[in-house]
């Protein structure tokens, strides 16, 4: 260790100090200090620090002088700037130089050790320098010794110095202003001057100091008696003092009140700070959110009552401006300051964990964004004003901000109607519906303005795209992947939680569609029925029920493709699976970004041909010739005779394709009261760029839905299944199930047991269909004693039951089931009679004729009113049969076939399962009404069951002989 050097050494003394103290080994010579030295030495030699930056240190070093001088701590930043540069040059110990890296590591240390200097009390405590002991060795008269040296004439006299001449010289400054000439300067010098950053060539205490001062700091025009600045004398200047003195001669009341004087740049940037959202001002004052003008606010050329006219125009904005930037930070989270009693916010949305409000955070990114690009106009001219090139006034400021102004007034009405008027405790699919409709509805009555809100239009529809986006996603999640992704409650279809996917009411009860009443104020909470339509077809008359405008035309297309995408998920189907790997594989993309390709596409479409041009032209002609003879024929129809209208009116609707279509099919109303009729450029975008996209998902999910329950889910099958049993087409097999039971009534054998009824079901579907045999089972129920009295009615007690799986059962529901089993009874009514008829012989007047033939004479008197008898039995008999078999033909051909021949080829071309719901019901009411089931009818069938309850008593009365007939 004999070549270590005193640092080196003391670091080893230090290092095992240091270990000792943490680890608590003394012993030197132990193992494990060993090991822990050789630790630090290697993490001293070898450590991942780098050294320090000098070049970052003395930009540190010098931000903070710089600093110190923004807030005029002259003496801090000069003791500051002393300070290091004496350190920097100063040697250290064990260093050897100046500026070196120990140097920039020591102030690198205190920097970071720094906590804001500019915020801290510094005194400058005076030091004293350690004086070095003087001489007293007398080295002149030693060097001297034995030399002669002559002083002259004046021995007293000091030797003159040629460099303290130059020194004193040196140190007299030239006075340009004694000396009276003045130093000219060229204009690059004067360029060179101006464009150097924030010059500071004076300190305090030189006698320019405050001139300069002067020359750079704005007159304190925001306190009170506030020196006057000054002004030019010409009259246009001092208009204001003009009119005093002319209010002062001709009002002998007048009273001059002590006023704030401002210039016009200064009126200028209070100006654009208002309109940037700034709050603290002089000339502008927010009370209970709202700007007004400060009353004492002058400018020498102008009058007080034309500068407040003026400010008070400009305050409006600011208004605006602070109410949308207040509505910007609140749901944004950033707002910072409270709110008065009473002024809280009535468009807050968000209460302690509740999930984002999606709509307003859309619609405030659109807000965001225009006032970006504002403030960023409103930065270019307050550089301007600063850089002082150009005289700019007041009225030049606001006509070149007129554009911007008049777009911020059109926000703020948007955003006074969609968002500020709605109360506090409005749910969010009311708040996201009334905001789009405010958007969607502001849209189409400046674009009905024509090219004079040409701005105001591309403005609205830039905030509407943007804003639409959280719906356009809900919506493309829940027609893409089956999940209605809604935490926050604002779409206006919402899932029920309570009903599984699984379920047998899973298309009827999963999903409830809101609309709000615009004329009442309330909200309507209609269930999604199974027609799948808006849930304004479906209100009163007398409310307007609305919801979100622009969703109307696809709502149904949105609701199915929705449902059955969800039904695929969660069925174990190939189609289910082939369309989500291919989703998977090719990039997907949004439907909101398909919308925005398809509005670029249309709004930027390529230059036609001028051979196209002409052929469009010659089109158009002719269209317009075309549809001017349909207009005037339906105005003639009014008495409205003007062709220059019809001509009008022609071109107004020439740019819907399918308008003629429509118009000359004879089937479109105008209605009057509906705005879609004026313009019709934004809903052809709509129905352009965004319709089809839907519309494509929609055939695409409801397709493959429908695939597979008619593939993998045998729906066909099942249905045709329920037509066999239930209105017994398969006849050869119904026919031994129920002629069993009328043998078991006409014998007057106990039939009503369950377990009988069912095996002679399974018997006689087994034979031919043995899938379904466990499926079908039938059921007794309780019959009221009072229809007992009629033997018709024996047969209400049966019940068919048929086992559906899911989601088969989402088509034949339990409701259906019932239907099913009303005309299955009346059928059953209908067979037991023609079956009873059937069955009569005419054997069973034999035995009466033998007998007759073997008794006493007088007996035999009685023989011919008894074949009289016998053939009035007959010619009843077969009455009878005709009508019945004339029902029984009707309902069984004309009614049931006819009728399921119309069923099949309804459900092949059946696009979607809300569909095919649809037309199954609408088969079973026509087979119900034609089977005289409704109440409107029931006296018709009260009519026929009479009949068929004769036809039972004649077959009883036929079999008991000849005894029961007297």
């Amino acid at each position: 260790m004999a070549h270590w050097s005193t640092f080196e050494k003391e670091t080893e003394k230090e290092t095992k100090k240091l270990i000792g103290c943490i680890s608590g080994i003394q012993d030197e010579e132990d193992q494990n200090f060993q090991m822990a030295l050789k630790f630090a030495w290697s993490n001293f030699k070898f450590h991942r620090y780098l050294d320090a930056d000098s070049h970052k240190i003395q930009r540190s070093i010098n931000g903070i002088y710089e600093k110190l001088m923004v807030h005029s701590d002259l003496s801090k930043a000069g003791s500051w700037r002393r300070l290091t540069e004496e350190f920097l040059s100063s040697p250290l110990p064990n260093t050897h130089g100046t500026k070196t890296d120990t140097h920039y590591s020591v102030l690198s240390l205190l920097l970071f050790l720094s906590d804001s200097p500019s915020n801290t009390n510094f005194t400058e405590r005076p030091r004293v320098k350690d004086t070095e002991p003087e001489d007293k060795f007398d080295w002149s008269k030693y060097l001297m010794e034995g030399e002669e040296i002559e002083t002259g004439p004046f021995p007293d006299t000091p030797e003159w110095s040629e460099d303290e001449s130059e020194e004193e010289d040196s140190q007299q400054p030239i006075s340009r202003e004694d000396s009276g000439i003045q130093l000219d300067r060229t204009p690059q010098e004067d360029q060179d001057t101006n464009s150097k950053t924030v010059p500071v060539a004076w300190t305090v205490g030189e006698p320019d100091a405050r001139a300069w001062l002067e020359q750079h700091v704005v007159t304190p025009y925001w306190v009170g008696h506030a020196p006057r600045f000054p002004h030019s004398l010409h009259l246009h200047s001092n208009l204001l003092n003009v009119w005093d003195q002319h209010l002062y001669n001709t009002d002998p009341l007048y009273l001059p009140e002590e006023k704030a004087f401002v210039t016009e740049t200064q009126v200028i940037r209070e100006t654009l700070w208002l309109l940037s959202g700034v709050k603290k001002h002089f000339i502008f004052q927010h009370h209970d959110s709202k700007v007004s003008v400060r009353s004492n606010v002058v400018v020498t050329h102008l009058t007080s009552n034309c500068l407040r006219s003026v400010l008070e125009h400009i305050a409006v904005y600011g208004q605006a401006v602070f109410r949308l930037q207040r509505f910007i930070d609140e749901v944004t989270g950033h707002s910072s300051e409270p709110f008065p009693p009473g002024v809280g916010s009535s468009h807050s949305y968000r209460k302690g964990s509740e999930p984002p409000f999606r709509t307003y955070q859309a619609f405030v990114w659109a807000l965001n964004k225009y006032f970006t690009s504002f403030k960023q106009e409103l930065t270019t001219i307050e550089r301007e004003v600063i850089s002082n090139d150009e005289t700019v006034t007041l009225s030049a400021v606001l006509e070149r901000l007129s554009p911007h102004l008049a777009q911020i007034k059109v926000l703020h009405k948007v955003f006074c109607t969609g968002v500020a008027e709605v109360p506090p405790a409005t749910p969010n699919v009311v708040r996201a519906s009334h905001l789009l409709n405010t958007l969607y509805k502001a849209i189409i009555e400046y674009d009905s303005v024509g090219d004079a809100s040409e701005q105001a239009v591309a403005l609205l529809f830039s905030l509407w795209t943007e804003t639409v986006r959280p719906y356009l996603e809900i919506v493309d999640e829940w027609i893409v992947h089956g999940h209605l992704f809604d935490p926050a409650k604002e779409f206006i279809i919402q899932r029920n939680k309570d009903v599984p996917v699984n379920h047998k009411d899973f298309w009827y009860a999963t999903y409830t569609l809101y609309s709000v009443s615009e004329m009442v104020d309330n909200e309507e909470k209609l269930n999604d029925a199974a027609s799948g339509s808006s849930g304004g077809d479906q209100g009163s008359s007398n409310r307007q029920l609305t919801m979100v405008s622009f969703l109307k035309p696809v709502l149904k297309q949105i609701i199915m493709a929705g449902k059955s995408m969800q039904l695929l998920k969660n069925l174990d189907c190939r189609e289910a699976e082939d369309s989500g790997r291919s989703s998977r594989d090719a990039e997907r993309k949004s439907l909101y970004t398909l919308f925005l390709e398809s509005v670029q596409s249309r709004l930027s479409s390529p230059e036609e041909s001028p051979t196209d041009k002409v052929t469009e032209e010659q089109a158009t002609t002719r269209s317009l010739i075309k549809m001017q003879s349909i207009v005037a024929q339906h105005l003639e129809m009014e008495d409205v005779h003007d062709p220059l209208l019809a001509i009008n009116f022609a071109r107004l609707y020439l740019e819907q394709r399918d308008f003629h279509e429509r118009f000359s099919g004879g089937d479109f109303m105008v209605d009057r009261s509906s705005q879609s009729v004026t313009c019709q450029t934004f809903e052809l975008t709509l129905r352009c760029c965004l319709y089809p996209h839907i519309e494509r998902r929609y055939i695409e999910c409801c397709g493959n839905l429908m695939r597979t329950l008619k593939k993998d889910y045998r729906l066909l099958e099942y249905l045709q299944a329920m037509r066999k049993y239930f209105l017994l087409e398969a006849g050869d097999t119904m026919y031994d199930f129920y002629t069993a039971i009328f043998d078991k009534v006409q014998e007057k054998e106990s039939w009503q047991q369950p377990s009988f009824l069912n095996v002679l079901l399974q018997e006689a579907v087994g034979q031919r269909y043995p899938e379904d045999s466990g499926r079908l089972s039938v059921f007794l129920e309780p019959l009221d004693p009072s229809r007992k009295k009629h033997p018709v009615n024996n047969l209400e007690v049966l019940t068919l039951s048929y086992k559906v799986p899911w989601p088969v059962d989402i088509v034949i529901s339990s409701e259906c089931q019932k239907i099913y089993n009303q005309v299955f009874l009346l059928l059953l009514q209908i067979k037991w009679a023609k079956y009873s008829l059937d069955t009569l012989r005419f054997g069973d007047f034999a035995e009466v004729t033998r007998k007759l033939e073997g008794s006493p004479a007088e007996e035999v008197k009685l023989k011919q009113p008894i074949n009289q008898q016998i053939h009035r039995m007959c010619l009843l008999r077969v009455k009878l049969m005709h009508f019945v078999n004339s029902l029984h033909n009707y309902i069984m051909t004309r009614i049931l076939h006819s009728t399921g021949l119309e069923f099949q080829n309804q459900v092949q071309e059946a696009k979607d399962l809300d569909q095919l719901i649809k037309i199954h019901y609408r088969y079973l009411a026509t087979i119900h009404d034609r089977c005289l089931l409704r109440e409107k009818v029931s006296f018709v069938k009260e009519a026929i069951m009479k009949v068929l309850n004769l036809v039972l008593i004649f077959s009883d009365r036929w079999r008991a002989g000849f005894g029961a007939w007297k």
